[in-house]
């Protein structure tokens, strides 16, 4: 609401809109994902290939809304002025020590076909 362009805020715009709609919708989602786990935890009926699931999600979505707040912050995105490359930043190392996609694409995988595709013997 803060930032005007051509004498509106540039939440007053269709396209900046549907970004945020986007944005609350993503953010809904990994919410209830996280949400849906913590049941199954507290309930002891979680295995450990959700984990995998719902940490690779929500990371991803966590960077997607920044890239897309920086982006419908212009050129000011990358700038100070705004808390968002900060966050990007903060994401990208989030991404790197919560386990890389790689390893979490072969936990799901392994769950998926049964066969484990990560630790084969090498001859």
């Amino acid at each position: 609401m803060s930032r005007i362009q051509f004498d509106h805020p540039i939440a007053s715009y269709q396209l900046v809109q549907n970004k945020l709609a986007w944005m609350l919708r993503e953010i809904t989602k990994a919410q209830l994902l996280a949400y849906h786990l913590g049941l199954k935890k507290d309930d002891s009926t979680w295995f450990a290939e959700q984990i995998s699931l719902a940490k690779m999600n929500n990371v991803d979505m966590a960077l997607e809304i920044a890239r897309m707040a920086r982006d419908i912050h212009g050129a000011n995105g990358i700038l100070d002025e705004y808390c968002i490359m900060r966050h990007m930043a903060n994401l990208e190392s989030v991404k790197t020590y919560e386990g890389t996609h790689d390893i979490h694409n072969l936990i799901i995988g392994k769950y998926i076909t049964g066969i484990q595709a990560f630790t084969r013997k090498l001859d």
